[in-house]
């Protein structure tokens, strides 16, 4: 059995990356990322995730920040445009609620 078939069976992750050194797919297994093809191992990286309130911060700051650009807009289609991101930051905002 192959070392891809091994990994795979073993719980291994198939990930959308190659290893830089062996161009073998790479998997993400207890915790590292691993190339089944030369045993280059490295941790996994955690993403980046705010925290909901911080989220909800940024986005009513952006409202007020389109709500001052709507104020002094004088173009229409523009105007639409700027209501339009901001029904979008208000339905993110209702759904953060929930959550």
């Amino acid at each position: 059995m192959g070392k891809i078939a091994e990994m795979l069976l073993s719980g291994g992750k198939m990930l959308s990356l190659h290893c830089a050194k062996c161009q073998s797919p790479l998997f993400e297994y207890e915790g590292r990322v691993v190339c089944p093809g030369c045993g280059e191992k490295t941790e996994v990286a955690k993403p980046e995730v705010k925290p909901v309130g911080e989220v909800s911060r940024i986005m009513l700051k952006k409202l007020d920040q389109l709500a001052m650009e709507l104020e002094k807009e004088t173009d229409r289609h523009a105007a639409a445009e700027l209501l339009d991101l901001m029904k979008s930051i208000l339905e993110v905002l209702e759904k953060l609620k929930v959550r």
